[in-house]
């Protein structure tokens, strides 16, 4: 059975499989009634839906997981200036709710928390903020020309990665949004016809191999 099935799910797959069994051996023994049928035939619809689904939500949360994992934050000890001695500790929420991690240096013996989010969703509203900054800077007139013109460079380079993520995290959070009210429409069903399966069971259980 697969592995990225609910519990609800594997219970309605376990009724499916006596019913389908069940059925096999009605029809061997030349008794399977049409009702049996209609039913066995409703069943293998339902295990359809079932493994697309489960298929359709290990794709998403995958994809979520990939996205968590692109941000690096490259982090240096502010005190030694090195990165080959920490450790991360832990993960800090600041005061506009951005997450980032908290790293100790092994050689300094100090914590710190990184100065930039640890996940693309809080990365967007960050990097708005430092085009915002930067922005300010640049409609400065005291900036040196060569200085002003590689924080152009810079600033053109980081709106264009800014709209690659947000388009990203954009489709992310749709698919999210989607296999998350599919996970509801799903489980109404599924608990009504494990309901009717249930009975059903309960009725043939003379006639099981139990």
């Amino acid at each position: 059975m697969k592995q990225n099935l609910t519990e609800t799910e594997r219970e309605v797959i376990k009724l499916i499989t006596f019913f389908k069994k069940r059925g096999e051996r009605l029809a061997q023994e030349g008794a399977l009634t049409q009702e049996h049928e209609d039913l066995n035939t409703a069943c293998e619809r339902l295990t359809e839906k079932i493994y697309a689904h489960a298929d359709f939500r290990q794709q998403v949360q995958e994809k979520t997981e990939t996205l968590r994992g692109i941000i690096e934050d490259q982090a240096q000890c502010p005190n030694c200036g090195k990165s080959d001695m920490l450790k991360k500790v832990s993960v800090a929420t600041n005061e506009l709710g951005w997450k980032s991690n908290r790293y100790k240096c092994r050689r300094d013996n100090i914590e710190f928390t990184w100065n930039r989010p640890n996940n693309p969703w809080d990365m967007i509203p960050f990097l708005e903020l430092c085009l915002h900054e930067l922005d300010k800077n640049l409609e400065g007139p005291e900036m040196d020309p060569a200085l002003k013109e590689r924080a152009q460079g810079a600033r053109d380079h980081m709106a264009v990665s800014l709209e690659q993520l947000r388009t990203a995290i954009a489709s992310a959070d749709a698919e999210r949004l989607r296999m998350e009210e599919q996970d509801v429409e799903m489980n109404k069903m599924l608990h009504e016809f494990k309901k009717y399966l249930m009975i059903e069971k309960i009725k043939m259980e003379p006639f099981s191999d139990n």
